[in-house]
């Protein structure tokens, strides 16, 4: 079983590698496996198809032509992104599929060599300032490291899944953004008044929330309001969570729809409290949450700000709460929200295929 900090799950990797690990293996084989840059997946599975998928292969022969092919589509994925060669949006689309199809294949034969390249990759593409591709394929397709989702060779779903490979450049791992109630590391380093000082759990309150500082104002009231070392009825607490969320939705509605086009700092700010907000609500209140969210939605998709629709909503899954979010849930069959997600080419991050 992998682990996040040790050397066989991330360690950085480099062409230079690639290529000597191609010589090495091509020299013990009677294959050379080329891939060339203009149809990389067609050649790749063709060889795939040819070489690991035919009858009569035993399984020593199977392990070592995989591991020649794969290591040729490596060395192919980043010529085809760091040469010189101009890159548009359609070849960058084309590379984000023939990664997706190695990354699938690798999860089921050799999981831990393309662990160990993709960190490699992911600090290059950092490192040119490759953003869109990072973003927009890397982390929205997860095309990073395999683990127990994606591969049998990692049993745990409870073992430390790859989140800090995806957390760069201002993205987040699609695949736990939000699961429940957060740890209080997660709320802003706010004052803290002693009890005597807070407001009476219940008295009246207003829920302000601005749009200038909207995370903080709203994690100062859960702080004030909601948070569990409050000595209050469990009914009170949620009460206060409803007032806080009320005004919550209005602020991000506000920020996203008050205008025509947005501004990115808007677009920021809206994208943070919707992440906290749904991270509380799958504690305190998930079926309030799930029917605004769908509203949400709609209005996204009709202004086509498919932008935030993509990164915030899908990425980071902050559509309506179930059973992989919230204790109110309890069968992960029941009420997934599989249709939610599919709109506007996206794909539920949670129903992509797995071997």
């Amino acid at each position: 079983m992998f682990n996040s900090n040790s050397a066989s799950f991330l360690k950085p990797s480099n062409p230079s590698t690639v290529q000597q690990r191609v010589g090495v293996t091509s020299a013990m084989s009677d294959f050379d496996a080329k891939i060339s840059v203009d149809a990389p997946l067609k050649d790749y599975e063709k060889l795939i198809e040819e070489k690991v998928q035919s009858e009569g292969l035993d399984e020593e022969e199977i392990e070592k032509n995989y591991k020649i092919i794969s290591a040729a589509a490596r060395d192919t994925v980043w010529k085809l992104l760091f040469s010189s060669s101009p890159i548009t949006k359609e070849s960058l689309e084309n590379v984000a599929e023939f990664l997706n199809k190695i990354k699938e294949d690798a999860s089921f034969y050799d999981p831990y060599t393309y662990n160990e390249w993709i960190s490699g990759l992911r600090d290059e593409l950092l490192k040119r300032n490759m953003l869109d591709f990072w973003r927009d394929h890397v982390v929205v397709k997860e095309l990073g490291p395999c683990w127990a989702r994606d591969s049998d060779y990692f049993d745990d779903m409870e073992d430390p899944a790859p989140a800090q490979f995806y957390n760069h450049a201002g993205c987040v791992a699609p695949f736990a953004p939000v699961t429940g109630r957060r740890l209080n590391s997660d709320i802003l380093d706010l004052p803290t008044t002693t009890n005597e000082e807070r407001l009476d759990l219940n008295s009246g309150f207003v829920a302000n929330i601005s749009t200038e500082s909207p995370s903080r104002d709203y994690d100062c009231l859960i702080k004030e309001k909601v948070q569990d070392d409050q000595d209050g009825d469990d009914d009170v607490i949620i009460n206060n969570f409803k007032k806080i969320a009320i005004s919550a939705r209005e602020v991000i509605w506000k920020l996203l729809f008050s205008q025509n086009n947005p501004s990115e700092d808007n677009k920021v700010k809206a994208g943070d409290l919707l992440y906290r907000l749904k991270a509380d609500s799958c504690s305190f209140d998930p079926w309030s949450y799930n029917m605004w969210i769908t509203t949400v939605r709609d209005e996204l998709l009709k202004r086509e700000m498919f932008d935030f629709w993509r990164d915030q909503l899908v990425a980071k899954e902050l559509g309506p709460c179930w059973a992989k979010d919230s204790d109110f849930f309890d069968d992960l069959d029941d009420l997934e929200p599989v249709e939610f997600y599919n709109r506007a080419g996206c794909v539920a991050p949670f129903k992509r295929k797995v071997n």
